[in-house]
């Protein structure tokens, strides 16, 4: 896989779940970078290219839903919602921006072996339905709510 194509962005106010995430992403050969609120996840989106970001909703500065609303059209990666937000605020979100969502609790290899998935075919060009990636990473995540890239 391309370099470009391994760097991920991980957004959450949450020391604990962003050292986690970091520690089992990079267990899969993947470049990960950390904001830990939304004005920084949306400054580093602008410097950076990323294959996959996961996004948390709700961080102090600029929540998960701002950074959404301020993303450059060109250069939207695929976004992984991380949420433990009730069902209403996730019904909320765009389907043409947000590709999957993934709810708290959830197990840190599975959700790794998923972004490890989305960024390889990511790397192959145009994208299809996310299934592919579920299917790549192995043991589906079923609190993951597929859309499409």
């Amino acid at each position: 896989m391309p370099e470009l194509h391994k760097r991920v962005l991980v957004a959450d106010d949450d020391a604990v779940v962003r050292e986690i995430l970091t520690s089992v992403l990079e267990e899969q050969s993947l470049q990960v970078d950390c904001a830990e609120d939304g004005r920084r996840a949306l400054e580093l989106m602008r410097e950076n290219q990323y294959s996959v970001v996961l996004l948390d909703l709700l961080m102090p500065e600029m929540n998960g839903f701002e950074v959404l609303e301020n993303l450059d059209e060109d250069l939207r990666p695929v976004v992984l919602v991380v949420t433990g937000a009730d069902q209403s605020t996730v019904a909320e979100l765009d389907s043409r921006i947000v590709h999957g969502i993934v709810r708290k609790p959830f197990d840190p290899h599975e959700l790794a072996e998923l972004v490890r998935a989305c960024a390889e075919i990511r790397g192959r060009g145009p994208l299809g339905a996310m299934a592919i990636a579920t299917v790549i990473a192995g043991s589906p995540l079923f609190a993951l709510y597929i859309n499409r890239f």
